[in-house]
């Protein structure tokens, strides 16, 4: 039975303006809001409800400006999963059909204080990496489907980060960007004259009820080392902090009003709100910039730092959204208020947008019979985390990364093999939680199923397995490489096969690596040791990105022979050796003799 309830709730003291007549509809969630602005401080972290600038005095002259964020979205176009706590069921959540309706109940709050019915109300935006790295309901057509999907959701700007030069320039300018509604900006990705192209602006300006607001957008530095070399040619990526601060002060001479820097950086460590990492570093640095949007990481921020900037960031592919509430005073023509709330959106109880949703049955109904295929099985599930638990993958040994790896050895007959763990992007066996989008059947484990599309999921890039002969100094370089950026997140971490070394995390970069044995027929690592130095000569397989020098493993392309495609590689192991049965063997050890150098 429903139970309607009604209340009358009373507002009085400094600040709220004298009525004669009741306000009505006020909402219970919009309390904690509006208390919050009228005390000056941070409004709570999943804030529903809006800022009642109607009750207040001076009221009138008070504009909200409202952004909606996602972070790294990389097509996400159907739900995800997720536990709703620490234990019990997990249930479906993002996807583009249903984050259009999330977005549009915070349009429609945002439009509800405004007094304009035909500037705009809100901005919805990202700040990189939308396409790229994409589940095969995107790659598979190119990731054309994203930007139509994003489209449709109503996003107003994008960013430009590594992935989206995973096709080159060339194919980012003249396939992708074209199909795009909204703006791409980018003020650090320029020509040799320092200047961007037609396709990517420094800044976008948006006026609301009269109010200028800019956003300005910038692009990690070490972009052009993520993806295959010459990809940004005849671009390059300068210092992202002088272009965000020379870029904001013309914006600031041309009397915008609210500026905000949206763009590629994240962070890597801390706290939510209390984070370290280059998107901090960042913030602290920017002049005349009110807020700064991060990406990049796949990490939940929500701060407010020492220099007054109100700094964001969200879980990537869609599962957290954030909004952004800046408060401009009209007549002292300053911001007054900055607060911000992330949401989880779970698709329970959310009607999917028809028209997205055609869209996504249109394209999996294509790919179905390919991608749907059950392949092969595992008697456990095999995550992207890592045995560390880093959900990327990125910090230790994993078992998809083992299996992986041992699939480009064992199909070439190499000694080694190496991949970056960048380059593995999902789980190799089947959700648990069934999605009627994905290209997984429904199912009871064990055996975990392993299905073709989502082998693809695991490696969406493209990319070929190459072999070739290093010597043990040049093998010892790779590994040095591969554990360089720790304790920090880093695509470049290495998952290997036949081999397993120890490096000790206490000393500089490019000394680490302790020592490195042969993994024994069972797999343990109990073989002899093997030699790092150029005296010996051994083969690998590695993978075309990193053969070209893709994170800034060495560039050894001249040597190395072209084998197959990286999925093929890896769904024909899983056909031949299922039931898989990975397990974590020990083949990376960090040791420490003190403090992370």
């Amino acid at each position: 039975h429903n139970v309607n309830m009604h209340g009358t709730f009373v507002a009085s003291g400094p600040g709220i303006e004298k009525e004669d007549d009741p306000v009505a509809g006020v909402r219970a969630i919009d309390l904690a809001p509006t208390i919050a602005f009228l005390m000056g401080i941070p409004g709570p972290q999943n804030a529903r409800g809006k800022i009642l600038f109607d009750i207040m005095k001076g009221g009138d002259k008070l504009r909200e400006v409202t952004i909606l964020d996602i972070s790294d979205y990389h097509g996400q176009l159907t739900p995800l999963s997720e536990r709703a706590d620490t234990f019990g069921p997990s249930f479906t959540i993002g996807g583009s059909a249903f984050l259009k309706p999330w977005f549009d109940a915070y349009r429609a709050e945002a439009a509800s204080n405004s007094e304009d019915e035909d500037g705009p109300t809100s901005l919805t935006v990202t700040a990189g990496d939308a396409v790229g790295a994409t589940p095969p309901i995107s790659s598979f057509f190119g990731d054309t489907p994203t930007i139509e999907m994003m489209n449709l959701m109503g996003f107003d700007a994008d960013g430009l980060g590594n992935h989206n030069f995973d096709k080159g320039q060339s194919y980012l300018r003249n396939t992708l960007i074209p199909l795009a509604d909204f703006k791409y900006l980018s003020a650090n990705v320029v020509d040799n004259k320092g200047k961007t192209p037609r396709e990517w602006k420094p800044s976008r300006v948006f006026e609301f009820e009269g109010v200028k607001v800019g956003l300005i957008g910038f692009t990690n530095e070490d972009a052009p080392t993520l993806v295959f070399p010459n990809s940004f040619d005849p671009f390059h990526v300068n210092p992202a902090l002088a272009a965000v601060n020379a870029e904001a002060a013309r914006l600031k001479n041309k009397k915008v009003n609210v500026i905000v820097a949206m763009g590629h950086l994240g962070a890597t460590a801390g706290t939510l709100t209390s984070p370290t990492g280059p998107l901090i570093t960042l913030a602290d640095g920017v002049s005349n910039v009110d807020a700064v949007i991060g990406d990049h990481t796949n990490f939940q921020v929500l701060t407010v730092r020492p220099n007054g900037v109100l700094v964001v960031e969200n879980m990537s592919k869609g599962i957290r959204f954030t909004r952004l509430r800046l408060v401009f005073d009209k007549t002292t023509k300053t911001v007054v208020y900055k607060t911000a709330d992330f949401h989880k959106p779970w698709t329970i109880g959310v009607t999917a947008d028809p028209a997205i949703q055609a869209e996504i049955d249109s394209l999996t109904a294509q790919l179905a019979p390919i991608l749907g295929t059950v392949i092969g099985s595992s008697n456990q599930f095999i995550p992207r985390a890592d045995a560390c638990g880093n959900g990327d993958g990125r910090t230790f040994e994993s078992l998809v990364g083992n299996v992986v790896a041992d699939s480009m050895r064992l199909t070439y007959g190499t000694d080694f093999a190496i991949t970056n763990s960048g380059g593995l992007r999902a789980d190799l066996t089947c959700p648990t939680t069934d999605n009627p989008s994905d290209f997984c059947p429904a199912y009871t484990p064990p055996p975990f199923p392993i299905s073709r599309g989502q082998v693809l999921t695991v490696l969406p890039f493209g990319n070929i397995v190459v072999t070739l002969s290093v010597n043990g100094a040049e093998l010892k370089t790779m590994l040095e490489n591969g554990v360089s950026s720790m304790p920090n997140v880093n695509g470049r971490f290495p998952q290997v096969s036949g081999l397993c070394f120890t490096y000790n995390i206490s000393v500089p970069a490019g000394s680490r690596v302790t020592g490195a044995v042969r993994q024994a027929a069972d797999g343990s690592c109990t073989g002899p040791a093997i030699d790092l130095t150029a005296a010996s000569t051994y083969t690998i397989a590695e993978n075309d990105f990193m053969v070209s020098g893709g994170d800034s493993y060495p560039n050894l392309f001249s040597r190395s022979t072209s084998r197959d495609i990286m999925d093929q590689v890896l769904a024909d192991y899983v056909t031949a050796n299922s039931p898989l049965n990975p397990a974590i063997q020990s083949r990376i050890v960090c040791t420490t003799s003190g403090a992370p150098a």
